[in-house]
């Protein structure tokens, strides 16, 4: 038994795309670190106005890791979606995935009807986890495409 944390939370990283994704990969490297070392995976989307994060793991260190985020400064608001017990864990072998949403993972994106806004207020856990779980099957599809084509 694993235990399910989702949450969103409005990203205030500065703008600027290059400002913004630098910030946005040591954020992702940090968590990846903190991640493996609590035993927590999970999966992270992002855009330039929200961070939606699912995180699996013990229930005492998802509370920790996801009390810990709620307090970093690099995004305000922090919303629970849902906290729940799950057989075993969606992103096993992600100490944490993560999507930009990009232009081309539109496709994904209005498969689960959302269009050129995400908001995540409007969303539901269920949903949230499905589109993850596509973007992790699209990420995986797309690095695999460019093992073959090298």
């Amino acid at each position: 038994m694993s235990h399910q944390l989702v949450y969103y939370s409005r990203n205030t990283v500065p703008d600027g795309d290059r400002a913004m994704l630098t910030n946005l990969r040591e954020i992702v490297s940090a968590s990846q670190r903190n991640n493996s070392h609590n035993g927590i995976t999970g999966f992270l989307i992002f855009d330039k106005t929200w961070f939606v994060q699912i995180l699996e793991g013990d229930r005492s260190k998802v509370t920790e890791t996801y009390n810990r985020i709620a307090r970093d400064t690099r995004h305000a608001t922090a919303t629970i979606m849902s906290v729940r017990d799950v057989e075993g864990r969606l992103f096993p072998n992600w100490t944490m995935g993560g999507a930009m949403r990009t232009p081309e993972m539109q496709e994904v994106y209005l498969q689960h009807g959302i269009g050129s806004e995400m908001n995540p207020a409007t969303l539901k856990s269920v949903q949230v986890v499905a589109l993850a779980l596509d973007l992790q099957a699209f990420e995986q599809a797309k690095r695999q495409g460019q093992r073959l084509a090298s």
